[in-house]
């Protein structure tokens, strides 16, 4: 019996605590979070809706390679540099090679 193999490779999730009720700040810090841990789940956020009292959606793509995996890394480091330079925050990516 052949079974057919399915997989995603786009969709959108919704974060519940990234809602317009909390400070820039939080929102940031969360956000950071969210978006480092969907990378890791092989999810590529390619676009952050606005947020509301519900949270905030976000639509992703599946990470197919390193090379897009790198990419949003890039993209993530991107926002850091932003948020860090807004709230005077020091986060940065450290990528820890085995």
């Amino acid at each position: 019996m052949n079974r057919m193999k399915i997989s995603v490779i786009s969709g959108q999730m919704s974060f519940k605590h990234l809602t317009v009720k909390i400070t820039n700040q939080e929102y940031a810090k969360i956000k950071i979070n969210v978006w480092m841990h969907m990378l890791n789940d092989r999810m590529k956020p390619t676009k952050w809706l606005k947020p509301n009292k519900n949270g905030t959606k976000v639509n992703f793509d599946h990470i197919k390679n390193q090379d897009e995996y790198n990419q949003g890394l890039v993209e993530l480091d991107v926002y850091l540099q932003e948020i860090n330079k807004d709230f005077g925050f020091d986060f940065s990516i450290n990528q820890d090679v085995k």
